[in-house]
């Protein structure tokens, strides 16, 4: 079994300027949920509406439509969204984030106006993948023929502090573990040279591996602390549960806006 660290505690000593949302246990009004995403590559920004369930109802998170939408940038360009599926807002025309460009998130709907501005963060990308098999594993696999660990190599800047968020991939399939593990990483944790870093998961010969790096501000990274909490402790993303939840949305809703440069490294796993 590999070991596996998700979520890195090491800067929990922080002072914040974060907006917290107090969920209260006993609350009965259904809040809105807010992720979005701005990256410098078309085809991947989003908007994406919901709202809160109960503590500890099972239902399925129901979506949210017919909400106005837009990006606007440091220079006053708006880039209105259309919903495509329900509840998921893209572009009406694709266009790409530049980094260091502040961005400012609009959403109407119900009557209610949300807000959030966020800073297009980037580092330099990695380098390289490489693909090793793992002999104990091998001789007791958890997945029949999966067996082969992807390893990562890079350089982090240790001039600046920086925070991370990963995506690993397996066959264009996202590894979430069930949903319940995000990849959050600071740079303390890193190090400088980013030499065999192993990724979470296991390849048979002939997958695809593929790595998204996210560099995120200090205010993302702990938002992706808490709802790492959140999911942990019992399951469900914004299901309810009492907790401080730190988001960069002014207005009263939950989630967070994301400006990221999208880094991406992918290999066939083939020894």
């Amino acid at each position: 079994m590999k070991n596996i660290i998700i979520i890195f505690l090491s800067v929990i000593a922080l002072s914040s300027c974060d907006e917290v949302v107090e969920l209260d246990i006993q609350q009965a009004e259904p809040r809105l949920i807010i992720e979005a995403l701005v990256t410098n590559q078309p085809g991947r920004q989003y908007v994406q509406l919901t709202r809160t369930i109960p503590f500890g109802a099972k239902e399925k998170v129901p979506t949210v439509s017919g909400a106005s939408v837009s990006v606007s940038d440091a220079y006053g360009h708006a880039m209105d969204y259309t919903e495509s599926t329900p509840g998921y807002y893209v572009p009406a025309e694709p266009f790409a984030g530049t980094p260091g460009m502040t961005y400012t998130l609009h959403v109407e709907v119900d009557g209610q106006t949300y807000t959030a501005e966020e800073v297009m963060q980037d580092v330099p990308p990695l380098d390289s993948l490489s693909v090793r098999e793992d002999p104990a594993e091998k001789a007791d696999p958890e997945e029949e023929d999966r067996f082969y660990e992807v390893l990562i190599y890079g350089k982090e800047p240790q001039e600046t502090q920086n925070f991370y968020l990963f995506k690993f991939y397996r066959n264009d399939t996202l590894f979430t573990n069930d949903g319940s593990w995000i990849f959050a990483y600071d740079d303390t944790i890193l190090g400088g040279n980013i030499q065999a870093l192993p990724a979470p998961l296991y390849y048979a010969a002939s997958d695809n591996a593929k790595l998204e790096m996210y560099p995120i501000t200090r205010q993302a990274y702990r938002y992706y602390l808490d709802l790492s909490s959140n999911i942990n402790n019992d399951g469900g993303m914004f299901s309810g549960q009492p907790a401080n939840v730190r988001t960069n949305i002014e207005g009263g809703a939950l989630g967070y806006f994301q400006a990221s440069v999208l880094h991406t490294l992918e290999t066939e796993v083939n020894p």
